[in-house]
Parts: C-alpha cells; sequence; structure tokens
C-alpha cells in the first residue's frame, strides 16, 4: 500500500470520525493534532489527509449532490458513513486534486474500499465514482 494510499484512509478515518461524533471536522483534527504533542509515540496526521479532510468538508454540499446523482437510487445519507466518505474523498481528488488523474482517483478509492469499505465488493464505489466523473 502507498503513502498516499494510506493518507486517504486517515482523510476517511477523520471525515468518519467527525460524522459519528456530530463535530465538525476541524475540531477532530485539532484533537488529534494535541494528542500528537502530547504523546511523541502517537501517530502524526499527513498534511495530505488534512488538506482531503479539510476539502471535502469544505465542499461536502457539492460532492453529495454530485455523488446522489451518480448514485441512482441511493440517497447519499443512506449510504454507509465509511462508504460515504470514500466517495466523498474520491470525488474531491476527482473534482479539486489537480495532481491526482481521475482513473488514480477512482482506483486509490477501490483501494482504500478494499480495505476499510463496508463491503468486499467495491463496484458500487467504482460505478459511482465513474459516473460522477463523467458527469463532471
Amino acid at each position: 500500500m502507498t503513502a498516499r494510499t494510506k493518507w486517504r484512509m486517515r482523510a476517511v478515518e477523520i471525515l468518519y470520525e467527525a460524522e459519528s461524533r456530530g463535530v465538525a471536522v476541524e475540531q477532530v483534527l485539532t484533537e488529534r493534532a494535541g494528542r500528537a504533542l502530547e504523546d511523541p509515540e502517537a501517530p502524526r496526521l499527513p498534511a495530505y489527509a488534512e488538506e482531503l479532510a479539510r476539502g471535502v468538508d469544505g465542499y461536502r454540499g457539492e460532492l453529495d449532490e454530485a455523488l446522489g446523482r451518480a448514485a441512482e437510487g441511493w440517497a447519499v445519507a443512506r449510504m454507509p458513513a465509511v462508504d460515504r466518505n470514500i466517495l466523498r474523498v474520491g470525488l474531491y481528488e476527482i473534482i479539486y486534486a489537480d495532481d491526482v488523474d481521475t482513473p488514480v482517483a477512482i482506483k486509490e478509492a477501490l483501494r482504500v474500499a478494499a480495505r476499510i469499505g463496508s463491503s468486499d465488493d467495491t463496484s458500487f464505489v467504482n460505478a459511482v465514482l465513474d459516473t460522477a466523473a463523467k458527469a463532471d
């Protein structure tokens, strides 16, 4: 697994944590940074993971609208939370990350989904991101 794949997983974890706790993404980032300062053994948060988490948070409404259109028959709010956040990160990279090509963003989302997604079948993530990318 590449470093950037791990960073994407960390971003999904941050987004998931914020959503499940009902707190702002920025609060989760601040708490994690505080723990890293207090404990030298605590894992540091990679800058790219923070960038992705903040980016998804800033464009959540637009991302969710696009995902809702692409996920025919699936309301974004009814998707499993981990999968929803994997899709958000993948679509954020497709639309807003100039240094990540669309096929790479989709492939990376599939890798993350295979590792931490709610299903062993990543075809849903592939189909939604592919459809959303073509609509963009």
